[in-house]
């Protein structure tokens, strides 16, 4: 029987997964009501995905706890991105979000080995320490990604190397930006695009780079540092601004997936750190969270 604290911590990556899709509107992202750049996928083939790679994610928390090594998380991994082909029709909708949150809710779980239950600052440390180094590495007859393309062409720092040293623009930028709208009274929509935007600005996002090439990163990441350098989501005319920005996107063909997949991850986060009852062992308990609620 799946442990209980597993299902939950789970469950708060599929809501955090559900957050960043309902978010709307988005820059070349798929949303309820639009689908972006994008021409082979929509709002129901990513609602499919996500209810086929549920079960993975709290599998990886249940890893994560058991201390089991990155080669049992990579193949759990990989029976997730066959579930999500299935569920898609071949579509790729969350290949990077199936890394990046089954890494983070492996991480989660680990930290349920130590009577203080999770620590969400702490958590880049546990995912850098623990297992690191094996996903630095690439194995013989490893198949590229975009993100190795990006990096082999045009020097990009991909999603493997963000892991490998604990995801620090996740930490450093994408979850600070979202607890910053939060704690501004903001909500949660004006606050997952703030985030968003905050990490369009900063990050080499390989989706953007894969697309567009270094001028569509260099275009987008100028395009968002604008917006957000003029009151971000807290001016009066944001969403005219930002309406503007989902054509100028669309146009160019950019979607900055891998930023899309930061922002779901920082939505897991502050789950996480809502989750009282994952902080030790104690009776379930949950605070009142902005986000998801």
């Amino acid at each position: 029987m799946t442990d209980p604290r597993a299902r939950a911590i789970g469950a708060m990556a599929i809501r955090a997964l559900h957050a960043e899709l309902a978010l709307d509107p988005k820059p070349g992202l798929v949303t309820p009501y639009s689908r972006g750049s994008h021409r082979d996928m929509d709002h129901a083939t990513f609602a499919a995905s996500i209810a086929a790679i549920g079960p993975y994610l709290a599998d990886c928390a249940r890893l994560g706890r058991a201390d089991a090594d990155f080669t049992a998380l990579q193949q759990r991994g990989l029976r997730a991105e066959r579930a999500m082909f299935a569920a898609t029709g071949g579509v790729n909708t969350h290949k990077g979000a199936i890394f990046s949150l089954g890494l983070l809710c492996a991480a989660a779980g680990r930290q349920l080995r130590r009577p203080g239950g999770i620590d969400v600052p702490a958590l880049a440390a546990e995912l850098r320490e623990r297992w690191g180094a094996a996903i630095g590495a690439r194995p013989p007859g490893h198949t590229p990604t975009h993100g190795d393309i990006a990096r082999i062409d045009h020097g990009i720092v991909g999603a493997r190397e963000q892991a490998a040293a604990g995801f620090p623009a996740l930490f450093s930028v994408t979850y600070p930006a979202l607890c910053a709208g939060l704690q501004r009274g903001a909500g949660p929509e004006r606050a997952g695009i703030h985030a968003l935007m905050c990490t369009i600005a900063v990050v080499a996002d390989t989706n953007l780079a894969f697309r567009g090439g270094p001028a569509g990163l260099a275009w987008a990441q100028q395009a968002a540092e604008t917006f957000v350098r003029n009151g971000s989501a807290f001016s009066h005319d944001w969403l005219a601004r930002l309406r503007y920005l989902c054509g100028a996107f669309e146009e160019r063909r950019l979607s900055p997936g891998g930023s899309a997949d930061l922002l779901a991850a920082a939505w897991f986060l502050q789950e996480l750190r809502c989750e009282r009852s994952l902080r030790a062992d104690k009776p379930q308990q949950r605070e009142s969270s902005p986000a998801l609620s």
